[in-house]
């Protein structure tokens, strides 16, 4: 009986401490990714899962392009991807407007003109924002 009651205990012990072990290295990275099941059954990633430390995290959310590059990727998401044109009602004008003020933003943007860059960017976003959804 008191065997049992000690091979419990080291049982339980064990079953403890591995886990918060195991789990240490990962507390303060943030990870980002997706994946989905499709409707054949098949698990599918559709962007790679990146992990980072908190600090780097910080460091990019406060370096003088996030925002640069944070509005491109949301002038994609809403006006060239296909979800996005599915979404709002865009005329072939607005949708070359927003094109062209994406690509010239982003090459101010590159081209260290980070503030004039932005400026255009928003005004892409301001079309965005004021064109009819579906």
């Amino acid at each position: 009986m008191i065997m049992k009651k000690i091979l419990l205990l080291i049982s339980l012990i064990l079953i403890t401490v591995f886990p918060v072990n195991a789990n240490s290295e990962n507390q303060n990275k943030v990870c980002s990714g997706f994946a989905k099941w499709t409707e054949n059954g098949e698990f599918k990633q559709i962007r790679e899962s990146k992990c980072m430390t908190e600090e780097e995290y910080k460091a990019y959310l406060n370096s003088p392009d996030y925002l640069c590059k944070y509005y491109v990727k949301s002038i994609w998401k809403e006006s060239e991807r296909a979800y996005g044109k599915k979404q709002y009602q865009y005329t072939e004008e607005k949708l070359s407007k927003i094109k062209a003020l994406k690509d010239e933003g982003k090459a101010l943007c590159d081209s260290g003109k980070l503030k004039e860059g932005e400026a255009k960017l928003v005004e892409a976003i301001k079309i965005i924002s004021h064109t009819r959804m579906n």
